[in-house]
């Protein structure tokens, strides 16, 4: 074993061990100077662990950046590297594809690397002077890094925001049976238009963006009466806090780390090995940092600290978006409600992504039998069900639920206003929303009109999606299975629905072979290629 791996596993043993005796919740602490010491001994703590998970993550960030070029992804059966990690890895997709994309920045950045991987300097701040620490000036920026806030380091590079620390909110409305098939009409338009794999999100911002195309929204003159509320600006506060506290410089440093290396193969079956060997550690390091971050959070050790929120302590010091910790949190809280979940974890029967999907959607007597399908499943296709399942759920309480950025929220809260001035009456947010989709299947179902071909019959059986297991791209070509040279027919059983990608590279790349009869009798083959040449 390398040394690297040793002191990484060691470091790993340390901080398990000072972790196992918090316990699942902490006890109340009046006294505020101990409050103090109590939070500083769980910063150091966390900061330990956030430095070894950090640095598990740029390895894998490496290898995650291999398969992605030429056609490795492809040799394992997937179309892109954030199918492959969700699936093989337990990764979330965009997770992923942060990893590859800061991986990839760090190759021609060797010091500003090495300093991630030790430790020394947080992802997010990595990110942000990427753009600046070239050449010889990354010593430089390393030691600005190191000594001034992710805040004041976005003004000084003028970094753009990271789309992972946008809040989120939830739109939730009342609508009856009538009013949710008008609504159901406008989604399935709307992934017509924007694509099968589009989010309600996304579709609900096509309907916010069509409906202001010819009803501008008037001003917002009724503060009180939006539908999503705003969180205060914290950044006044998080500037002042900075300067009293001279940027937190007594809280525990990190001792310098060493991390293991990408081994820079070019075969993607070795590649994917590596990948499972890192994933291993970071699986561990990733159960004790929700422990831990749990606590934290319960605790309100940051105010102890000087932080303004939670949110300003993740990033200043963690070097995480909120979102990233809360979903773990989350799930930590959900593994301590559900054993069944946890153990199912630990025993490797569902992944990570697995698990948080679960956690996310069953309750109760749900979740065993969720587990049990979930070990059958890909992540795509059980994350597909458990929406199916919200839907029906949702459609039976008579509500309609779309979880949106603000940004997005912002331009349906503008479309409201937009559809009660053209009402001129108050309208419920159910009925702003169908006005909204009523508007957007008037403007779009006639230009839709297409002819009723074999292929569009095949995708609408299909719903759209390519039916290569893990795949989460649309579909835009139905295959032959039996091809039609060999004496295959043009019944729709003998027809599948594929992305572009698989269909070239997969199928007829000679990586992958689909037999039986469609949709729900096929047998895959993949990994037909294991002689591996580069591409």
């Amino acid at each position: 074993m390398c040394e690297a791996c040793t002191e990484i596993d060691t470091r790993f043993e340390a901080v398990a061990k000072a972790a196992a005796p918090l316990g699942s919740r902490l006890p109340r602490v009046r006294d505020p100077v101990l409050g103090g010491w109590i939070a500083k001994q769980m910063h150091a703590l966390l900061r330990n662990i956030t430095a070894g998970h950090c640095a598990l993550d740029v390895v894998i960030g490496e290898g995650l950046d291999a398969l992605n070029v030429g056609r490795r992804a492809m040799d394992l059966s997937y179309s892109n590297i954030g199918d492959y990690a969700r699936e093989e890895l337990g990764i979330n997709a965009s997770t992923a594809t942060k990893m590859a994309r800061l991986a990839r920045r760090l190759r021609d950045r060797p010091l500003v690397r090495e300093a991630v991987r030790q430790g020394e300097l947080t992802a997010r701040k990595a990110e942000i002077i990427a753009p600046v620490a070239v050449g010889d000036d990354q010593a430089r920026w390393i030691l600005i890094g190191k000594a001034e806030t992710v805040r004041s380091l976005n003004a000084r590079v003028k970094a753009p925001a990271d789309p992972d620390e946008e809040k989120w909110v939830n739109l939730c409305a009342d609508v009856s049976p009538e009013q949710l098939s008008t609504l159901d009409e406008g989604l399935r338009l709307a992934g017509v238009i924007v694509g099968a794999t589009a989010t309600k999100m996304q579709r609900l911002n096509a309907w916010a963006e069509e409906f202001q195309s010819s009803h501008p929204a008037p001003p917002d003159e009724r503060a009180d009466d939006v539908l999503f509320i705003a969180e205060d600006d914290l950044e006044p506060l998080k500037k002042h806090l900075e300067d009293e506290n001279r940027q937190w410089a007594g809280l525990a440093a990190v001792q310098p780390l060493k991390t293991p290396h990408s081994n820079e193969e070019i075969d993607p079956w070795r590649i994917h090995a590596e990948l499972k060997q890192h994933l291993e550690k970071r699986t561990r390091w990733d159960e004790v940092f929700g422990h831990v971050a749990t606590l934290f959070k319960q605790s309100r050790a940051w105010e102890h600290l000087g932080f303004a929120s939670f949110g300003h302590y993740c990033e200043e010091q963690l070097g995480m978006a909120e979102r990233t910790v809360m979903q773990r949190i989350a799930l930590e809280r959900s593994l301590s409600r559900i054993p069944l979940l946890r153990r199912a974890l630990r025993e490797k029967r569902i992944s990570y992504e697995k698990a948080r999907i679960i956690a996310r959607h069953a309750q109760g007597e749900e979740v065993q039998g969720w587990i049990e399908k979930a070990e059958t499943m890909t992540c795509v296709a059980l994350r597909r069900a458990m929406q199916d399942k919200d839907e029906a759920q949702m459609c039976a309480r008579g509500t309609f639920s779309a979880w949106m950025t603000v940004s997005v929220a912002e331009v349906v809260k503008a479309a409201f206003r937009a559809a009660r001035a053209a009402a001129k009456r108050w309208l419920s947010a159910g009925e702003c929303l169908v006005a909204l989709a009523e508007h957007f299947i008037e403007t779009w179902r006639a230009q839709l009109k297409q002819a009723n071909t074999l292929q569009r019959r095949v995708r609408a059986r299909d719903k759209h999606f390519c039916q290569v297991p893990g795949c989460s791209r649309a579909a835009v070509h139905a295959h032959h299975i039996k091809p039609r040279s060999q004496g295959g027919s043009d019944d729709p059983e003998n027809l599948i629905s594929l992305c572009a990608a698989h269909h070239l590279f997969g199928i007829h790349g000679g990586r992958m072979r689909v037999t039986g009869t469609a949709p729900d009798k096929l047998v895959w083959e993949f990994g037909l290629r294991r002689s591996y040449v580069a591409a």
